[in-house]
């Protein structure tokens, strides 16, 4: 009878050591390990499933049993740690997730108001009182559409796109510059027409230059217009220039060795002479930039030539803001800080030594040792000398000129548009005792609205701007000198 009771125990008693306890049927051979709760234990025989060989089928089984809960707990923790990191966009998640949930109830303990949960209007996309008075007149259930704008609140209007409102003309539009202003240009919103000259020797026909931006995905219309290096624009550009509101001038002669900024002057003034010219009688309320060199002489002579015709001169604007670009990039290289932050005011002219980073304005030069400032000055006064040398005597600074004219074109079209945009340019100037001078205008719906006085410089800079001046005289005098030997035909 002791034996009996002995044998009809056992089988109950294994059934009592808990769930990790399983017998083999068939082979004879039970596990016999720790509880499911005790984690150490099974922990204890989870590693050696790594460290030691099982002498048994009994010993394995038991090892990965204890295994098991170890690496389901790791795969749940790698769902919910993915979870946290990373949520599902739904709102539900949103809504009820754990940093929905970290932050409400910090909310509730640190703020006297409710949290999210308990404030916020229901979310539900049925609105039962709009529901209600419907099936009341008989109408039938309300559309899902009709009842969401009801219940929602107003979306906030849409930011307009500028208008495509503006006639722009690229004189010179087929050269080095020219191009890549160009598609700058037609890239703007604002450009309803872009209109690219240029003379038949150019390497680049403008017709060519035309068909390849007319299929850039944007609302302006591209023309071209071509003539002869003896052909005078005002003749023939009338079509080309009627009614623009923008004439950007990247035309001219490079200074070749040997060459003198009169010679250079010499040339390049008729140049620009022919297209003003042209400009005074066809367009002459646009705003026309000159992107000409010298642009210290060439600017006053055209202004002043304006002036003469009985035209405004302060249409005539000199571009300046690649010396900005240039410091503006300069600064960040040497600081770290991000470029789209730093906005270094240049004033003076836009040759060598007239032109003046006032690195005492930007906060991020504040940072850059007072010792290292004349160099840095020098450098953006001989940047284009660098890049030149970049390449290897074959060609200039093309691509930048043409992003910083593209810079100014956009403030011009800006302007012209309502919105009155701070830019810095060359222009007839009061500002100090010299009647042309390179410091920061507001463009409005008339051009050239206001020219702003000076910041109060450093010490270095008191020095420079003297010294600026000196030089900067001579050449607009050299400008003025030419303007009082010609005139112009409009």
């Amino acid at each position: 009878m002791a034996m009996a009771a002995v044998r009809l125990c056992a089988p109950r008693q294994l059934t009592q050591r808990g769930p990790m306890l399983v017998a083999r049927r068939g082979l004879g051979e039970t596990t016999t390990g720790p509880q499911f709760e005790n984690w150490r234990a099974n922990w204890k025989i989870a590693q050696e499933f790594f460290s030691k060989e099982a002498t048994s089928y009994g010993q394995f089984k038991q090892k990965c049993l204890s295994l098991r809960p170890f690496v389901f707990a790791g795969v749940c923790g790698y769902c919910v740690l993915g979870l946290v990191i990373s949520p599902p966009k739904s709102s539900y998640w949103q809504r009820w997730g754990p940093s929905f949930w970290f932050s409400n109830l910090k909310e509730c303990f640190s703020s006297s108001s409710p949290p999210v949960f308990l404030s916020k209007a229901s979310q539900s996309e049925t609105d039962v009182p709009t529901m209600v008075a419907t099936l009341a007149a008989g109408k039938g259930f309300p559309k899902k559409e009709e009842a969401l704008a009801k219940a929602a609140p107003a979306a906030a209007a849409p930011v307009a796109s500028p208008k495509a409102q503006f006639k722009v003309c690229v004189c010179g539009g087929a050269g080095g510059i020219g191009q890549p202003l160009s598609m700058l240009m037609a890239l703007d919103e604002r450009v309803k027409e872009l209109c690219v000259y240029d003379l038949n020797i150019a390497m680049v026909p403008a017709e060519g230059v035309a068909a390849d931006l007319s299929h850039i995905e944007r609302p302006s219309k591209v023309s071209a217009y071509t003539l002869d290096k003896d052909d005078k624009p005002i003749d023939k550009l009338e079509e080309c220039l009627k009614d623009c509101d923008l004439v950007l001038v990247p035309a001219g002669l490079p200074r070749r060795p040997g060459m003198t900024r009169a010679d250079l002057l010499g040339l390049n003034a008729g140049i620009a002479k022919n297209i003003v010219e042209a400009c005074a009688k066809h367009c002459p309320n646009a705003v026309v930039g000159l992107i000409v060199n010298p642009v210290n002489s060439v600017v006053p002579a055209m202004a002043e030539l304006y002036k003469k015709a009985g035209k405004d001169p302060s249409k005539i604007v000199g571009v300046t803001t690649l010396d900005i670009v240039r410091a503006n990039k300069f600064v960040s290289e040497i600081t770290g800080q991000p470029v789209q932050d730093i906005a270094v005011p240049v004033i003076g002219g836009h040759a060598g030594e007239t032109i003046l980073p006032l690195f005492s304005q930007v906060e991020a030069a504040k940072s850059i040792p007072a010792d290292q400032l004349p160099g840095l000055d020098k450098r953006v006064q001989d940047a284009g000398t660098e890049v030149v040398n970049a390449k290897k005597g074959k060609g200039s600074a093309t691509l930048s000129m043409a992003y910083a004219g593209a810079r100014l074109g956009k403030a011009v079209l800006a302007g012209l548009s309502g919105e009155e945009v701070e830019e810095y340019a060359y222009v007839a100037s009061t500002v100090t005792d010299l009647p042309y001078f390179a410091s920061k205008v507001t463009f409005g719906k008339n051009g050239v609205e206001k020219v702003h006085p000076l910041p109060a410089l450093s010490k270095y800079e008191q020095e420079r701007l003297a010294a600026v001046k000196t030089q900067l005289k001579g050449e607009i005098d050299a400008g003025l000198a030419y303007a009082e030997t010609t005139q112009l035909g409009a």
